[in-house]
């Protein structure tokens, strides 16, 4: 497992944002599932609250973690909203909050526009750790991309303008083996 509990962010030479990330306990989770305080149909559930204007404040999604098979096609997501539409940075992407490579769906409750580095370093980057979380109590030859590896609670803010200003992921991840599970709090905060 990596060593860091903390990581810059950059996007040529200048600094964007960082990541954070503890070990935590079973409290600490199920305190932020409570919070989130969704019912998960279909191994995915989602609920947002607005400022005034109607623009997003802030979501919650939940969902079971699965590992998506190597090498598997990826939804174009071309004709598919977003949770913050009227947020639209130079080279946007559409990011998940859930992510696609552990399960979570391409639809408009789980996808937000995001600045592409941001996207493709910051998230990327705990996907990462989280991935490696799971590998690290997955037992040789345990293949099966539908078995259920743990769950994943996410909270997204946003200014009145639809900016992302934080993501929280808090994870738990199941040891089939033991039976066990261990309980992981994943932040990346923009600069």
């Amino acid at each position: 497992m990596p060593a860091w509990s903390r990581r810059d962010i950059k996007d040529g030479g200048n600094l964007i944002g960082r990541i954070y990330y503890a070990q935590i306990d079973q409290p600490r989770y199920r305190s932020m599932k409570q919070r989130a305080n969704l019912v998960r149909q279909n191994r995915f559930a989602q609920r947002q609250s607005v400022h005034g204007g109607g623009i997003v404040k802030k979501v919650y999604v939940s969902a079971k973690l699965r590992t998506r098979p190597t090498g598997a096609a990826r939804d174009n997501l071309a004709g598919i909203g977003v949770v913050n539409p009227g947020y639209v940075p130079a080279n946007v992407h559409k990011a998940h909050l859930a992510s696609d490579r552990f399960g979570g769906p391409s639809n408009a409750q789980n996808l937000v526009n995001e600045k592409s580095r941001i996207n493709l370093s910051a998230h990327k980057r705990i996907e990462n750790r989280v991935a490696r979380l799971i590998k690290d109590v997955t037992a040789p030859g345990d293949t099966n991309h539908n078995r259920t590896r743990g769950g994943m609670i996410v909270r997204e803010t946003y200014s009145a303008l639809g900016k992302p200003t934080g993501r929280t992921y808090m994870v738990s991840v199941k040891d089939h083996t033991t039976n066990t599970r261990s309980y992981h709090k994943l932040e990346f905060k923009p600069i």
